[in-house]
């Protein structure tokens, strides 16, 4: 059976295989070891089945602040998956403007390039957790699947040499469900409407700009994305047994 990128769950609706992309360091990414998805607080009895069981899941990275976990749920020990919660972003962040940020004067890019900034050292720990291979398969995951998701899938394919352009276009793979994501975070956390509201518009969808413009802005400021990892805290050794272990 030829291996499938997207998995179609009842709970999730953006919960996919990040196996299949060519490195420039050689060989493609393994199937089936890590996974990017949207909360797992979600997974129903067969979504289990398929998680811990087909694909046999053993660790979960939660992105997600502690607020969110507080009023929508975490993922449910029963289900027999370790996790891990590494929150990427303040929790007030859902709650209030801060008041040192113009967030309308932002693109989609420079929030994200703030949201890693301010959160080096919890992705480094992130990424640290991600590419231990005595965890896989490991899946990890935010509200949507998209931002924190997406920059942390960016920088785990970035780190084995996966190519610019195809770790835009894994971000904007969520691009299909996002609507329906967003209808259904409303639902959970509505006040999350005033937060979105000033927001750039494309805040709830996934354009290619915005991965596009951050991976240029992470060239500018750290060199690329070992750069940024390293500067945050990740080790070496690290980085290469991910691509050791994440490359076949």
């Amino acid at each position: 059976m030829s291996p499938v990128r997207r998995i179609p769950l009842d709970g999730c609706m953006n919960f996919r295989d990040l196996g299949g992309y060519a490195s420039a360091l050689g060989g493609v990414t393994r199937w089936g070891v890590l996974f990017r998805a949207d909360s797992l607080h979600r997974l129903s009895v067969a979504d289990v089945e398929v998680v811990a069981g087909r694909l046999g899941v053993r660790t979960a990275v939660d992105l997600r602040a502690d607020d969110e976990r507080e009023r929508v749920g975490v993922l449910d020990p029963a289900h027999g998956i370790e996790e891990h919660h590494v929150s990427t972003v303040d929790g007030s962040l859902h709650a209030m403007r801060p008041p040192d940020t113009v967030f309308e004067d932002l693109t989609f890019a420079q929030l994200y390039e703030n949201m890693i900034r301010s959160g080096g050292p919890r992705y480094a720990a992130a990424i640290e957790l991600v590419a231990d291979a005595d965890r896989w398969p490991t899946a990890f995951f935010c509200m949507a699947g998209k931002d924190r998701t997406g920059c942390l899938a960016a920088m785990v394919l970035g780190l084995v040499g996966v190519s610019p352009q195809d770790i835009v276009a894994d971000y904007a793979a969520t691009a299909p469900a996002a609507e329906a994501i967003r209808e259904r975070a409303l639902a959970e956390m509505p006040e999350m409407e005033e937060v979105w509201a000033r927001l750039p518009d494309d805040i709830i969808t996934a354009p290619t700009s915005a991965m596009t413009e951050l991976l240029d802005i992470i060239d500018h400021n750290w060199g690329g994305l070992e750069g940024y990892a390293t500067a945050h805290g990740v080790q070496p050794d690290t980085i290469n047994r991910l691509r050791q272990n994440f490359l076949t």
